[in-house]
Parts: structure tokens; C-alpha cells; sequence
């Protein structure tokens, strides 16, 4: 999921980033046309487990699941990006407890208010 280019969040976060009107959406519209492209172009029965979608709410992490044991979450920080900010690396567990279910949770609630691309 990314922060849709074309939405009244992604706005609010070039003001708080100083970034002129526009500069963060048309990042995000070229991250777009690169995952789409490169989903477009993966076999049949692969293109279906790259799911593409925008949502429209301020952004706390970059959550990226991969399967069911994996997460990789990274916190938004203001003013801080990419390699400024640190990253977390969660293993889900089979006991209970940590901190994999909160942000399955998080990820979760966020696609389901999201269009798909």
C-alpha cells in the first residue's frame, strides 16, 4: 500500500516536509507505475500475490509483510527518512504476545480502507 498521490494526507506531509506542492506525489505516482509494472509483467498465478493499493491517512509506518512470518516496519518520522529512521525486523512467533499481531493488525485495518491500484 502506499499513500495515494492523489489524496489530502500525502499533502499535509509535503507541508510538514517542506517539499514544494506536488514533489511527494509525483514520487509516489512513479513508485506506483514501477510495482505496477513489474506485477504486470510477473506470471499469471504470480501477479496475484502483489497486491497494489492507496490509502488516504496520516502515515505512522511503512509496514511490509512478507508471508506470514516476517514484518518489516519502519516508523515515519518527521523529518527523517529512509535510512534515518530505524527499522524493525519482527519475527512472528508462535507464542503469544509480541509485536508481529499488532502490526498484522495495523496493516490489516489500513487495506481494508484502501482502493486497490
Amino acid at each position: 500500500m502506499v499513500l495515494d498521490p492523489d489524496g489530502e494526507a500525502i499533502g499535509a506531509r509535503e507541508r510538514e516536509e517542506q517539499y514544494q506542492p506536488g514533489f511527494l506525489s509525483s514520487l509516489t505516482k512513479l513508485n506506483i507505475e514501477v510495482i505496477a509494472r513489474l506485477r504486470d509483467h510477473r506470471p499469471a498465478g504470480a501477479r496475484d500475490r502483489l497486491r497494489l493499493a492507496a490509502y488516504d491517512e496520516t502515515i505512522r509506518f511503512n509496514i511490509l509483510l512478507a508471508g506470514d512470518r516476517t514484518c518489516v516496519a519502519q516508523p515515519y518520522l518527521p523529518h527523517a527518512r529512509g535510512v534515518e529512521a530505524p527499522t524493525l525486523l519482527i519475527r512472528n512467533t508462535s507464542g503469544p504476545g509480541g509485536l508481529y499481531p499488532v502490526f498484522e493488525q495495523v496493516y490489516q485495518a489500513l487495506a481494508g480502507r484502501s482502493r486497490p491500484l
